[in-house]
């Protein structure tokens, strides 16, 4: 399954290649390309707008602030999210018309706590008291969200992607300061696991699928697998070379666990970067699907886990977003999750 973001400014084109390759999992586009409020932390504090204003967003010199109570609730960067958004849903649910399932990826609480600013121009994590207005009001859009999904696609499975790749700097007390010379005290897993739950909890009361998507090498897969989400959707292609490994212990449990695994191991080439692994980038129409089976399977035998009997709750996906590539290499990278995911399925047969 595609992660959901995609390179250009036109929802078309992305639902149009979804609907055609991954006809069974699509996803509603994210389109960061239009500008502030089409990125993941724009469209989130949109969303959250429309349950507590004074969590409305507007942009500054380094990137979105809370902007303060609004008489009317909005401002022109949240209505500018709010139109991309409908925009995006409108394509979509044309495109998407008998699919039996749509998922949606939004930014999670703790990559907003690290990511957008309050009113003095520290981060929410300076404040703890803003840090647990920002959970609660998060958890209130999780149920508006699915509502509104479940209103857009009455026939299809709603599956909920939060996407949080600040949380491990959140929880290392890597976040900086406005100075640049200090971090931002850390989070205490017990604190980050509560807040993901309570998001998981309210989407799964709304009959959706949660998938917990954290691109960091290595992951906290411990605490993101004891949120209670159904799936966690993690980058599997990075070497120690590239910036670290995932935690294999940890893998292991997650697969010997009735969690799901979304395998980050179809990673498009970034321009101007080579491949993270040897033959597991997409160029243009390049790939090598059966490179990247082969070190699927190598992982599975390592760990001591039988292919056939993890298949039903395994996935493949981008490790990450398609918005940095170019638009040939996002739709080769699409085109190649529908190739991994049929030869891993003929490996079973």
């Amino acid at each position: 399954m595609a992660v959901g973001s995609f390179p250009g400014t036109d929802p078309r084109e992305p639902v149009r290649i979804m609907a055609g390759e991954t006809p069974l999992l699509p996803c509603v586009p994210e389109l960061p390309g239009r500008g502030a409020g089409a990125d993941m932390v724009g469209r989130a504090l949109a969303l959250l707008a429309d349950i507590a204003p004074e969590f409305a967003g507007q942009t500054s010199t380094v990137g979105w602030r809370f902007a303060g109570r609004l008489t009317d609730g909005s401002s022109r960067d949240m209505a500018r999210a709010n139109s991309w958004l409908r925009e995006d849903l409108d394509v979509s649910e044309e495109g998407y018309g008998d699919a039996e399932a749509v998922k949606f990826a939004v930014a999670g609480p703790w990559t907003l706590a690290a990511s957008v600013e309050l009113m003095n121009g520290h981060r929410v994590l300076r404040d703890p008291g803003a840090i647990r207005d920002l959970v609660a009001a998060y958890t209130e859009s999780v149920v508006e969200l699915v509502g509104r999904l479940r209103r857009r696609f009455p026939n299809a499975g709603v599956i909920l992607q939060i996407d949080e790749p600040d949380l491990p700097a959140v929880l290392a007390g890597g976040v900086p300061t406005i100075s640049g010379l200090d971090s931002y005290r850390s989070v205490s897993v017990e604190v980050a696991r509560s807040g993901l739950s309570a998001a998981v909890a309210a989407a799964h009361g709304m009959d959706a699928t949660v998938v917990l998507h954290c691109c960091a090498r290595p992951a906290p897969i411990g605490l993101l697998r004891a949120t209670g989400a159904d799936a966690l959707s993690l980058d599997l292609v990075g070497g120690a070379a590239s910036g670290g490994v995932q935690d294999e212990e940890e893998l292991g449990m997650l697969l010997e666990s009735d969690c799901g695994l979304m395998a980050g191991v179809v990673a498009p080439q970034f321009p101007g970067a080579g491949s993270r692994v040897a033959g597991a980038g997409v160029e243009s129409e390049t790939l090598d699907v059966v490179g990247i089976v082969r070190r699927l399977l190598a992982l599975l035998d390592r760990l001591g886990i039988a292919l056939p009997t993890v298949l039903p709750r395994l996935a493949v996906s981008h490790p990450c977003g398609l918005a940095g590539v170019s638009p040939d290499a996002a739709r080769a990278a699409v085109r190649a999750l529908a190739e991994v995911a049929a030869t891993i399925q003929r490996e079973v047969l």
